[in-house]
């Protein structure tokens, strides 16, 4: 090429562009708050202080009772309890043989592996954030669950649904991948995660629902994904089939009520949903209102943008046609660039990751059968702090950090309250401190209904010294938690031998049956009752035999 053609060689064609006018969607100078460091280990760190404040504070409760009977179990008698009941939660029960191997089965040590948990779940929705393309979103979310009460409120107990909300955050970490990349290895472990979360809450496999709800939001691969979602499938359908076998264990859940809905708004926003009033509830769907607003009105940016080049471009291409009637591409000429992900990513993956779940079971339970509790669609909860934390990361600066320092303060009545004697269903230390201070060695124990007697296991001190006069064969060898009972025969023998005898019972329905009560009456007169959170206890005692002076009892 001569020097002159260089001088008049002509440069690449650029947009006008009006005078004041920005791009759409100029991308934000990074600071400390979007390094990957910052993004994924700050909400752990907060996590993981929150789990670990007061952890031994609340008391375990009849579910908790459940794991320390599971966990305090040889493998063989794990197994012949999964074959009658729980077999839903088998893996978790199996994780918790190995910690109750290693450290023993105290409250606290039971706990550390849902704290551990929590802390990975608020990383991770860090992580989805900054894979979405809003890495301040996913700062601001994880922080935002870390800190949630009910957060707190499953993260500081021994039960799978903190390991579920983790591995949910995980999968959907996967599915991500799974849209940009669809590999064979990419989508072998989908297909494994969506495995192991079902193990872990077999409701929380709706999540891959709400996934192919996204996928379709989103135009991606959706035949891929089903490829990777059947084989999970084909993994779950034993443990569904078990379930469905054990449906008895789920049959005292109730219809939902309107006031049901109205909880888990609460509940999935981040509060407990209970006395302690809304909270953060109406914070948090504010900031995810905004956040649904502030991707619509990007979206509407974006899409401007987009026709504004796309006409210049469009005319430079109708000159270039006319001076090279052969159709070369001018040589400065580029495709259309990609459109970046941001809050629009983050809003198609979220809405139905937070509604999907609920909705589902929800018309189950209207249409079906009632298999609707909050705990089954916990793993939902980082969608909502996900979206919120969007809403924060759209404000500016300094206000974001006024309403996350005020959503902060109102968060502080649900956090006092998990952590309190109120915290859970039933509060049963009331009842060890009656039962060690009155109870006598020797002393009977009843048990109301018979699954009550978990908590012999979780307070062998109390009920060691207690003589259990209705049980028949134990819970381990039973393959059960009430184990096997004796018939009235039997136990009207056993009581002969008494002179005090201990009704420990859960309130509400769980009544004490009329044939036992009138063989309880028969040999005992009441003597007190005391009545605490979840628990009530019935104190027997024998009446003393009068004489009338002839030797003839009257």
């Amino acid at each position: 090429m001569t020097r002159a053609s260089r001088r008049t060689a002509p440069r690449a064609p650029q947009s006008p562009r009006q005078p004041g006018s920005r791009p759409a969607e100029a991308p934000e100078r990074p600071g400390w708050r979007d390094r990957p460091g910052v993004v994924t280990v700050v909400p752990a760190v907060v996590a993981l202080a929150a789990g670990l404040w007061g952890l031994g504070g609340p008391p375990p409760w009849r579910d908790e009772a459940a794991t320390v009977s599971a966990a305090g179990r040889t493998l063989p008698q794990l197994a012949h309890l999964l074959q009658s009941v729980d077999a839903v939660h088998g893996l978790y029960y199996a994780l918790t043989h190995v910690v109750a191997h290693l450290s023993g089965t105290g409250e606290v040590a039971l706990r550390m592996p849902s704290v551990v948990a929590g802390a990975l779940a608020a990383a991770g929705t860090g992580a989805l954030g900054r894979a979405l393309g809003s890495p301040r979103a996913g700062l601001y979310g994880g922080v935002l669950l870390a800190l949630m009460p009910i957060f707190s409120r499953y993260v500081q107990e021994a039960r799978p649904y903190p390991m579920a909300a983790a591995a949910a955050v995980g999968v959907t970490l996967l599915f991500l991948r799974l849209q940009r990349s669809p590999t064979s290895g990419v989508l072998a472990a989908y297909a494994a995660a969506l495995t192991v979360l079902a193990y872990l809450n077999l409701f929380a496999f709706l999540v891959a629902g709400a996934h192919g709800v996204a996928l379709i939001l989103s135009r991606g691969p959706l035949l891929r994904w089903a490829c990777a979602v059947t084989p999970a499938l084909a993994a779950v359908a034993p443990l569904a089939w078990l379930g469905s076998r054990q449906s008895a264990q789920v049959g005292w859940i109730s219809r939902p009520e309107a006031a049901d809905v109205g909880r888990l708004a609460v509940q999935l926003s981040g509060d407990l949903g209970g006395a302690t009033g809304p909270g953060v509830a109406p914070l948090t769907w504010a900031l995810a209102l905004f956040g649904l607003a502030s991707a619509a009105v990007a979206g509407v940016r974006r899409a401007r943008a987009a026709r504004g080049v796309e006409e210049p471009a469009a005319c430079q291409a109708e000159k270039s046609r006319a001076a090279d009637p052969v159709g070369r591409t001018p040589a400065g000429a580029a495709g259309p660039a990609p459109l970046p992900g941001g809050h629009g990513a983050l809003v198609r993956l979220t809405l139905p990751w937070l509604l999907v779940p609920a909705l589902v079971l929800l018309t189950v339970s209207w249409t079906v059968h009632p298999v609707y509790v909050f705990r089954y669609v916990f793993c939902c909860v980082p969608a909502a702090a996900l979206l919120a934390g969007a809403g924060l990361a759209a404000l500016p600066p300094g206000l974001a950090a006024a309403v996350l320092a005020a959503w902060l303060g109102l968060s502080v009545p649900g956090q006092l309250a998990t952590r309190g004697p109120d915290g859970r269903q039933d509060d049963p230390r009331p009842v060890m401190a009656l039962l060690a201070a009155e109870a006598r060695p020797g002393d009977g124990v009843l048990f109301v209904p018979a699954k009550v007697r978990k908590y012999a296991v979780v307070y062998p001190s109390v009920f060691g010294r207690l003589s259990d006069v209705a049980l028949a064969r134990s819970p381990e060898r039973d393959g059960s938690f009430p184990g096997r009972e004796v018939g009235p025969r039997v136990l009207a023998a056993r009581f002969d031998g008494l002179r005090t005898l201990w009704v420990v019972g859960h309130t509400g329905k769980n009544a004490m049956p009329a044939r036992r009560r009138a063989l309880v009456a028969r040999s005992f007169a009441p003597a007190g009752r005391w009545t605490f959170r979840g628990l009530f206890v019935d104190r027997y005692v024998r009446p003393a035999h009068r004489s009338n002076g002839a030797g003839v009892g009257k």
